[in-house]
């Protein structure tokens, strides 16, 4: 969608300039101007993986020692970083995802993407739809915080979290919840073995 749009202003301002011959040069040129304001705003959304997290002082109190989740369940999440599958992958942003810890303490973030499509212009590509997986133990955990994050119409409870996925290599991921409860349930979860010095409430 971003490279019809972009495809779309850059055509149209030739479009009018060679309709008019040069006659309609200031119409040409503000279209112009809308597509390298375009060009850069989509360009600084990239750089910022399209996702802005803001670390905020919540309503969050310590959980309990030895606080976490039933190692069956699965917490409905929506997740944003790298996920992997068969030797691939993939970036993706706000995917449908569930949070889960296996009994090894191991700890999973499990998305789906579903085949879709906008109007006739855009569609999920073949190679990325199905399952995607996050996975990470305790001790790769290396900083989680607790804010909101930007993306959409309205911020979200979020928590980012960097760990390390192999030599001088780390990963960041957010996770974003309907609720503070929800959040609380994965945090005291991440919490009870992850190493000193890596939590942050705000």
């Amino acid at each position: 969608m971003g490279r019809w749009l972009g495809a779309l202003l850059l055509l149209t301002a030739a479009g009018v300039l060679i309709g008019s011959r040069m006659a309609s040069w200031p119409l040409a040129a503000a279209l112009g101007a809308l597509f390298l304001a375009y060009a850069t705003i989509l360009t600084w959304a990239r750089r910022r993986r399209y996702v802005y997290f803001a670390p905020s002082e919540v309503l969050l109190d310590d959980p309990p020692p030895g606080a976490g989740l039933d190692m069956a369940g699965l917490i409905p999440i929506r997740a944003s970083g790298w996920f992997t599958v068969e030797g691939k992958r993939q970036y993706y942003v706000d995917l449908d995802a569930d949070y889960q810890t296996v009994p090894s303490r191991e700890h999973i973030v499990l998305a789906r993407v579903y085949p879709s499509r906008f109007l006739l212009l855009g569609r999920w590509l073949e190679r990325e739809i199905g399952w995607w997986y996050i996975f990470f133990e305790p001790a790769m955990v290396r900083q989680t915080q607790i804010g909101r994050l930007h993306f959409g119409a309205r911020p979200r409870p979020a928590l980012q979290l960097t760990y390390s996925a192999g030599v001088k290599m780390q990963e960041t991921i957010q996770v974003t919840f309907d609720n503070l409860a929800t959040l609380k349930q994965v945090w005291a979860d991440l919490i009870v073995d992850a190493p000193s010095g890596t939590v942050s409430a705000n």
